[in-house]
């Protein structure tokens, strides 16, 4: 099974591996938090396909992102494009609350019993990994507003 994390080893990527990077900037304390899948050389026809379903599903979780929504409805709307495919819902949260800690509440988990406010800066990070094609996980950052949201980050989500 694809990791995503873990310690440092010896290995080489090689072509058509596919790699995360995940990080975060902290400017006056508050913190933000950042990822991208890379593919080595050109996708397969299969990454591709499985990075187009996490993309799918970071834009139907941001455009359902306003004040006063559950964050395990969050969970639901991130992971239905997946279920959509014919794949499992995430393995992990599909995002979670950051400022001054990271991760902080509310953290987008189907047993979640938190509401998104006004003022909330949350992560939207859906995630698949799958045997023989790799791992593909996307994260951009937003700010929860009464009408919806204020797109925090701004990289490009893309496989190359």
């Amino acid at each position: 099974m694809p990791k995503a994390g873990g310690l440092p080893t010896d290995y080489k990527l090689q072509e058509q591996d596919i790699f995360l990077l995940d990080y975060s900037v902290v400017l006056h304390g508050y913190r933000s938090d950042f990822t991208n899948a890379y593919a080595v050389g050109e996708p397969t026809s299969d990454q591709q396909k499985v990075f187009d379903i996490c993309h799918a599903c970071l834009k139907a979780g941001a455009a359902y992102l306003k004040a006063g929504i559950s964050a395990s409805s969050v969970y639901e709307t991130v992971t239905q494009p997946m279920l959509d495919a014919g794949y499992p819902a995430l393995g992990h949260h599909a995002g979670h609350g950051i400022g001054l800690g990271h991760p902080e509440s509310p953290i987008l988990v189907p047993e979640s019993t938190d509401t998104l406010l006004a003022g909330d800066v949350v992560t939207l990070e859906p995630g698949m990994y799958i045997e023989g094609i790799g791992g593909v996980r996307l994260e951009h950052n937003y700010l929860i507003t009464d009408s919806g949201f204020e797109q925090l980050s701004h990289h490009e989500i893309s496989l190359n």
